[in-house]
């Protein structure tokens, strides 16, 4: 009888959060769930149940269900970091930036010495077009951290629409010193490097970018744009013929491609190339055109 009514008895809050912690470390997300909506119904004032079952439906991809059980995990406790910093992460997931700004914010307040939340909140106000307090948090990040991966990079993207790009061209070095295989800092460092007339570090760089992606267009665009500062009229053609098959909607890229089949004397493909660019700007203008055709 004494087992009979010791199996039978109610599990407790910490019981619960014991199983349903296991269950989503397991990936069990289903029995997360199933343990989780009973947990709150028997405990609804536990906030780490109401986060537990947040975290088990956000998991699960059903953000509407995950959302307000976030919300009343704050509610119940709002002095607990990591419930504002679920609920920022559903936001951003669903790009809400407005709604993760504030929630990240007030996690920082709680818990300030966390650089990940910094870097997630730097990206979040830069999406939001505030780059300077975007700038601000990068840097607080890599203060604390100083090798967090992609902080360099989203430094350096931020220094780069400020257009400070040697800023930026420092960063995106550091970020590819942390990260070789990381192809976006490899090629808009090609970029800046080209601007500044740097060719040989460009080249570099391009290739740098084809090694790791042999099918990435800013890779190829950009070896042929080297080539054609250089008057490497046929290699230019060959890596901006592989730029425009990737990218074909790029007009710029076709108009370089053309200006290259001038130079080797194809004037027939350069005229087909620049009726693509002519007739893609005509299309460009049309659609902001009224109904009847002209602008208002």
């Amino acid at each position: 009888m004494l087992l009979l009514g010791a199996a039978a008895r109610a599990q407790t809050a910490g019981e619960f959060e014991d199983q349903i912690s296991s269950e989503l470390a397991s990936g069990q997300l289903n029995a997360a769930i199933l343990n989780g909506r009973r947990a709150v119904a028997l405990f609804p004032r536990s906030s780490s149940l109401h986060q537990m079952l947040g975290v088990a439906l956000f998991k699960a991809g059903q953000k509407d269900q995950a959302r307000p059980e976030f919300r009343r995990a704050i509610e119940l406790d709002p002095k607990v970091p990591d419930n504002y910093f679920d609920l920022a992460l559903l936001e951003l997931s669903d790009n809400r930036l407005p709604d993760a700004v504030p929630l990240l914010k007030k996690y920082l307040s709680l818990k300030p010495d966390n650089a990940q939340a910094h870097l997630l909140l730097g990206r979040a106000l830069h999406n939001l077009n505030e780059t300077l307090p975007a700038i601000a948090e990068f840097k607080k990040a890599l203060q604390l951290a100083p090798d967090l991966p992609l902080a360099h990079y989203h430094l350096g993207f931020a220094y780069k629409s400020q257009g400070d790009l040697n800023a930026a061209l420092a960063e995106f070095q550091k970020e590819i010193a942390l990260n070789p295989r990381f192809y976006d800092a490899w090629w808009l460092s090609g970029n800046i490097q080209l601007d500044n007339g740097d060719l040989a570090a460009a080249a570099d760089s391009f290739h740098r970018a084809i090694d790791l992606r042999a099918d990435g267009f800013e890779g190829h665009y950009g070896l042929g744009r080297v080539e054609m500062a250089e008057k490497q009229w046929s290699d230019a053609t060959r890596e901006l013929e592989r730029a425009v098959a990737l990218k074909p909607e790029n007009l710029e890229a076709h108009y370089a491609l053309a200006r290259t089949y001038q130079q080797i004397g194809k004037k027939d493909a350069a005229a087909r190339e620049f009726k693509i660019v002519a007739d893609g700007h005509a299309r460009e203008r049309n659609s902001g055109a009224g109904i009847a055709g002209q602008n208002d």
